[in-house]
């Protein structure tokens, strides 16, 4: 396995997060439509657009079922990544990787908190993958 397959692999959590944001959003925006939508129930008469709200109600539920789905596979592999970088055995090297690939941090920040040059933070970065790299095959599968 390359570095790139191991940084390949570290990045699906930040992958899986950027996505179910959107899907957040759009479940936001479904739920704003509709209540846009909505009759006042005060008002006297039929406005006719019971079918349009039948219809945001099920795309509604259909966008909630996906978030949901995506938050439990998010979960998953955000757990799977962060057992795979605590197998390393040092914590230096694991804190590197859980700020870059589990918090979405970048190497200016990383370098600012752990009060490392933003070269050593790199170098670091570094022998942390060719650690991982070195890891049995079943520890670090990556799925697209």
């Amino acid at each position: 396995m390359t570095t790139d397959e191991v940084k390949k692999y570290l990045r699906q959590a930040e992958k899986l997060d950027k996505r179910l944001t959107r899907e957040r959003r759009n479940l936001e925006k479904l739920m704003s439509a509709a209540e846009y939508r909505s009759p006042a129930f005060d008002s006297a008469g039929g406005g006719g657009n019971g079918d349009k709200i039948c219809s945001a109600v099920s795309r509604i539920m259909e966008e909630e079922q996906r978030v949901r789905e995506l938050t439990e596979l998010y979960t998953a592999k955000y757990v799977e990544i962060e057992q795979t970088i605590r197998s390393i055995g040092d914590d230096t090297l694991e804190e590197v990787l859980e700020l870059r690939y589990l918090r979405f941090l970048k190497w200016e920040e990383i370098a600012a908190q752990m009060n490392y040059s933003e070269r050593q933070t790199l170098r670091l970065h570094g022998v942390a993958l060719k650690k991982m790299q070195k890891m049995s095959p079943d520890v670090i599968e990556c799925h697209p």
